[in-house]
């Protein structure tokens, strides 16, 4: 009877099973060729619980009770939803994915289906930015897009940075591309006036990344074109965040951690430095001292800390068919690896876009930021923290026995400068734009955009009981920059197809006016340390206030037309009229024409199953820069005085300044492998700039030294490779993308020949046929083995080492750059790894000039241990001298300081989990 009843029980439980568990198995199948897909991933609604296709397109998985519905999603295809209900057996046809083949692109003033795209585009989309620790625009597209190359120009939270898109562009004028933001090109660039040795402001840093939706990297003249006058250095496009329809979405986003210096300097400690110093100068520290010390300071220790950084977002969106929203705000905090350094930012956004009409689409766009900067000065200034930390050596302590900062070393001590400098920065900013969008007639739509972008900065630094403060008796600035610049864009768009011909024309009118105005004012002789504005000084040193007033009017158009999706063109053009130039050149056309043609397509590839997307384009265009000092073209005068009197003073003579223009020739192709499950972009690309604006120099007796003008050319060429693909599809899923980068620049051409020499501290040069900046100086032979001195490379062999002996010792031009991001994902685990690297270029150390010069008081590297002391002595170490000669040629600018600046850095590590709606 026992065992009877256990019987029933067993068959109770396993009924109960069966009806609460359904096992669903099929098979899904490609619906251009009737092939199986292997990897499609199957996945039950609302869970994590899923399986992928085998390689014969097989799949089977159990379903529980309330689990109805199967999503099969495999990129390239459409995704489906089918409900399971009575269903065991679910066979299905995938079709190419609607939403792959209808994928926009953001270009210049509209968008553009992704495969019928001609010109050289790449795009960043809002999934790849989101997990990324930056606080800037430029700096999320680091390692991201092929082509573009962005360096970070000092490590001051904040801080600017170089992005230069397919190489420089221009010599005399600015190489940084222009930023637009949903439609409204936006003021860039660094307006700080007191400077602190490259720790400038930048202005990019007002918006926030994980507003973005997606960024377009506009390469190829196809694309930048439309642009025109400011296009040479490519055109990155942000499109900000809009609502959706839909119950309103919260999302909140927060991520904190910890900067550390990554690696630190090997300096002397006190013996060591005491035992170099002796060498220097025998007799300086008896042994009694060096058996007996007192002090022992590591100065980085006192100079570096570990910095906070945090950020916090929240954002709404939503809306109904008629009014849709966008609301954002952000907090992010940054403390400096430097103490003194610092960055804290607000920023709010409102995105509105209603449907007033079924033919008048309004919208409106409001960002508004409030952010601090603490700066502290570089590595090039005698009053910085970093510089004077590494300088001190070790035997000076940081306080005196009674609390105070100890001053007895070779320059100002680092900590007081860091914790008593004042050096803050206040910006706020409003960048708002409003937008009309009009169907006048079916296919025939009006858009209208105005723009207003307002930056104000600050500037306050206040110095007392440091000593700079204390040898002026308090030391204070203050400075204002204000920069309006007003934009509107009036466009026609109208697109037709015929049959299998199908048209789009786009034309417009637009106009910019931008306003500058600026004050600057420096005061000494403050009563108190905590009196530190202006009007508690008792003499103002300078004083200044400048006013501009810009402007850039425009009128542009695109033409587009392919037939039957598969034979593509394109042309475009901009004139550009800017008050930069001369009124008989103030006016520059920039035309530019494309091709394509979608291989795929045609029917003699229907039957090469594996290439799923192949695409062949071409492109040909002008565009100009026009980034330069204003008004060059007409004589300028600067304000003196002479005979005690207010006096014009000729600064600048007259020029007939012309367009630096950048012609580009561009081949590129697109192939998608296993319904795009590999997807690969080939771009080659030759642009060279004419008409560089360069000084060129003139006969003293003029009452000039030189003037602007259009006399230089420049190439560069390159390939550029991105490969994006879906390794493993099934319940490990990895996806990788890879972006790699090669450009050759060389100076074509220089005013009479004669190269440009001496630029920054790494004696770079401008020469014709070689790269631009290269490291041009003295070749080092290391040292003599009898002498201890340097020996250079008599280039000319006369016996002697003088300035013909210079010669070209590096080059800053990396062979390659790019990046590379694995995502993987397990269930409701996701890893992302992003990898960024660089190789092939040469950096010139300019700190190594000083901290190992052997010839001064002030601290050396560990590297200096090694130094010639005898006859006899092998090594790459100079002697320590106070021999003006040999003292010199320590710190020639040289090969020794060259250094190869090649690297692959992890850029960022994310990892994370995802809770299916059942877990939470």
């Amino acid at each position: 009877m026992r065992k009877c009843l256990l019987y029933l029980i067993f068959a109770f439980l396993s009924f109960t099973s069966l009806a609460q568990n359904k096992t669903i198995t099929g098979k899904v199948i490609s619906s251009e060729d009737n092939t199986a897909i292997p990897g499609v991933s199957v996945l039950i609604k609302g869970t994590i619980k899923g399986t992928s296709t085998d390689a014969s397109g097989a799949y089977s998985l159990e379903a529980g009770p309330g689990e109805n519905v199967l999503v099969f999603s495999f990129i390239g295809m459409l995704t489906q939803e089918i409900v399971i209900d009575n269903q065991t057996v679910i066979d299905v046809t995938m079709k190419p994915g609607a939403e792959l083949l209808n994928e926009v692109v953001v270009v210049g003033y509209g968008t553009e289906q992704k495969i019928l795209l001609t010109g050289s585009v790449g795009v960043l989309k809002s999934e790849a930015i989101k997990d990324l620790p930056v606080p800037s625009v430029d700096g999320v597209l680091q390692g991201q897009v092929a082509g573009v190359q962005v360096s970070q120009n000092s490590g001051t939270p904040g801080g600017g940075m170089s992005v230069r898109i397919r190489g420089i562009s221009s010599i005399g004028a600015n190489n940084q591309p222009l930023y637009v933001i949903d439609g409204i090109p936006v003021t860039t660039g660094d307006f700080a006036q007191v400077g602190y040795e490259g720790q400038g402001i930048n202005a990019l840093n007002d918006l926030n990344p994980n507003d973005i939706e997606t960024m377009s990297v506009l390469k190829d003249a196809a694309a930048s074109s439309i642009y025109g006058a400011r296009a040479s250095n490519g055109i990155v496009l942000i499109t900000t965040k809009r609502g959706k329809v839909g119950k309103p979405v919260v999302s909140f986003n927060a991520y904190a951690g910890v900067q550390q210096v990554w690696k630190r300097l090997d300096m002397l400690n006190a013996k060591q430095w005491m035992d170099y110093r002796n060498d220097l100068v025998p007799g300086t520290y008896s042994q009694s001292d060096m058996d007996n010390i007192k002090t022992d300071t590591n100065w980085q220790d006192q100079i570096f800390r570990t910095g906070p950084i945090q950020n916090y977002e929240l954002s709404v969106q939503g809306g109904t068919e008629r009014s849709k929203y966008f609301v954002s705000g952000n907090y992010f905090d940054q403390e400096g690896t430097v103490i003194g350094s610092a960055y804290k930012r607000f920023n709010t956004r409102l995105n509105l876009d209603t449907k007033v009409s079924d033919r008048f689409n309004l919208g409106v766009s409001i960002g508004l930021t409030n952010s601090t900067t603490n700066r502290i000065e570089g590595d090039a200034s005698l009053h910085g923290p970093l510089p004077n930390g590494i300088s001190t050596p070790a035997v000076f302590p940081v306080y005196n026995p009674d609390g105070t900062y100890n001053q007895d070393g070779p320059y100002s001590n680092p900590v007081s400068i860091a914790n008593g400098a004042i050096n803050q920065n206040f910006t706020f900013r409003t960048l708002a734009n409003v937008y009309g969008e009009y169907k006048i007639l079916k296919g025939l739509t009006f858009t209208s955009k105005w723009g207003a972008d307002f930056y104000n900065l600050r500037e306050h630094a206040f110095e007392y009981n440091t000593v700079q403060g204390q040898k002026y008796n308090g030391l204070g600035f203050e400075t204002y920059s204000n920069v309006l610049n007003l934009v509107s864009n009036n466009f026609l768009t109208y697109v037709k197809s015929f049959g299998k011909h199908n048209f789009e024309a786009m034309g417009g009118y637009s106009f910019e006016s931008k306003t500058t105005r600026t004050s600057f004012i420096r005061a000494q002789d403050f009563a108190d340390a905590n009196l530190q504005y202006i009007n508690s000084a008792s003499t103002i040193v300078s004083a200044s206030s400048s006013g501009l007033d810009t402007g850039l009017r425009s009128f542009f158009g695109r033409v587009n037309y392919n037939f039957a999706d598969k034979y593509l063109f394109s042309v475009s053009g901009r004139s550009d009229a800017s008050s930069f130039f001369s009124p008989q050149n103030h006016s520059g056309f920039f035309p530019a024409a494309s091709a394509g043609w979608r291989i795929s397509e045609e029917e003699f590839m229907k039957s090469v199953t594996p290439i799923s997307q192949l695409k062949l384009r071409a492109s040909y265009g002008l565009t100009g820069n026009n980034d330069i000092p204003p008004f060059k073209y007409d004589g300028q005068y600067g304000t003196g005085s002479y005979g005690g009197k207010p006096a014009l003073i000729p600064s600048n003579p007259p020029s007939d300044l012309k367009w630096e223009a950048t012609a580009q020739l561009d081949v590129g192709l697109d192939i998608g492998i296993i319904h795009d499950r590999v997807l690969l972009t080939v771009d080659y690309y030759d642009k060279e700039t004419s008409g560089l604006l360069l000084d060129r120099p003139v006969p003293p007796s003029t009452g000039y030294t030189h003037y602007l003008s259009n006399i230089g050319e420049l190439q560069n060429k390159g390939l550029e490779f991105s490969v994006q693909s879906q390794i493993l599809t099934g319940e490990l899923k990895w996806n990788t993308s890879l972006n790699l980068s090669f450009n050759r620049n060389k100076v074509l051409k220089l005013y009479n020949h004669v190269p440009i020499d001496n630029l920054g501290r790494g004696s770079n040069r401008v020469e014709e046929g070689q790269p631009l900046g290269i490291f041009y100086s003295y070749k080092s032979l290391g040292v003599n083995p009898s002498t201890g001195d340097i020996v250079f490379q008599d280039t000319d062999h006369n016996g002697q080492i003088t300035t013909d002996d210079r010669t070209k010792i590096g080059d800053p031009n990396p062979t390659y750059t790019g990046g590379f991001t694995n995502n993987f994902a397990y269930k409701g685990f996701d890893l992302a790894i992003f990898l960024q690297f660089s190789y092939g270029n040469n950096i010139f150390n300019g700190s190594r000039l000083f901290l190992e010069s052997l010839q001064r008081g002030d601290n050396q590297t560990t590297a200096v241990l090694r130094r010639w002391e005898k006859p006899g002595d092998i090594t790459d170490i100079p002697r320590a001298t106070t021999d003006p000669v040999a003292a010199a040629d320590n710190v020639r600018v040289s090969s020794r300081f060259i250094e190869d600046g090649s690297y692959l850095r992890i850029k960022n590590v994310t990892l994370g989990y995802t809770f299916g709606r059942n877990q939470l």
